[in-house]
């Protein structure tokens, strides 16, 4: 399913936008950059139309929740602000989840879900490595060499240690700034962690809905079973009458 409507994807970004070389260039855009816009709009194109059926639109609204996973990272990694991806992350997830719901095959229902759900744990992942800071490397000051080995005094007396001699105190250790508040990514995993817990009770109730299902399938079919039964016996008694 996800190959297929891959394709189908690119084949409407061909057709519906002739410069395919500036789809591509603007693929790897995020928030800030001049060919962002036009990625952003390629996304609503295709949304619209894959919209049609209830299927690929939830498929393509997870797979938006990925790209702005990606943009994240990427933002990350540059150390620059990934505040406004974060909160988009957070509400294409929300959008895709709330899609999933409207997905009448169980099966389908649960693999998207099941998809979504793990990338979900993926995001939570990344959250959490952004919020453990990283020390800088501070270099030890110069003009200050280490003492050499130190001679047995003669005296019974204690030598003071020089203002040269004495150890500079060790400097105090800021981590780097962050491209996101603390607080921030705290909302967004409790968030997302919401998200996948209603994600899991809608996987429980779609597998009890599956199992009704089948019950009412064999009912239905026990049913039309002793239809046929009584159907045989009446025929059966008309012959002999």
């Amino acid at each position: 399913m996800a190959k297929l409507l891959s394709i189908i994807i690119l084949i409407l970004t061909v057709i519906l936008f002739p410069p395919a070389s500036l789809a591509l260039v603007s693929n790897n855009a995020v928030l800030g950059d001049a060919t962002y816009p036009i990625k952003r709009g390629l996304e609503d194109v295709i949304y619209t139309i894959v919209s049609l059926h209830p299927i690929s639109k939830a498929w393509f609204a997870a797979a938006r929740s990925d790209r702005r996973f990606k943009e994240f990272s990427i933002l990350i990694a540059q150390g620059k602000s990934a505040s406004d991806t974060l909160d988009e992350l957070v509400a294409q997830t929300h959008i895709a989840a709330e899609q999933l719901k409207k997905i009448d095959d169980p099966v389908k229902k649960q693999e998207l879900i099941s998809q979504l759900s793990q990338s979900i744990d993926k995001y939570n992942q990344k959250l959490e490595e952004v919020t453990t800071p990283i020390l800088p490397t501070v270099s030890p000051p110069t003009g200050i060499t280490s003492p050499g080995p130190t001679a047995t005094p003669r005296s019974t007396l204690t030598p003071q240690p020089s203002e040269a001699s004495r150890p500079a105190p060790s400097p105090t250790l800021a981590p780097t700034q962050l491209p996101v508040d603390q607080e921030e990514i705290d909302d967004a995993r409790e968030k997302l962690e919401d998200i996948k817990e209603r994600l899991e009770k809608e996987e429980k109730k779609s597998h009890q809905e599956k199992r009704e299902d089948k019950r009412e399938d064999r009912k239905n079919e026990r049913s039309e079973k002793d239809k046929e039964k009584s159907n045989k016996d009446s025929d059966h008694d008309k012959k002999r009458d």
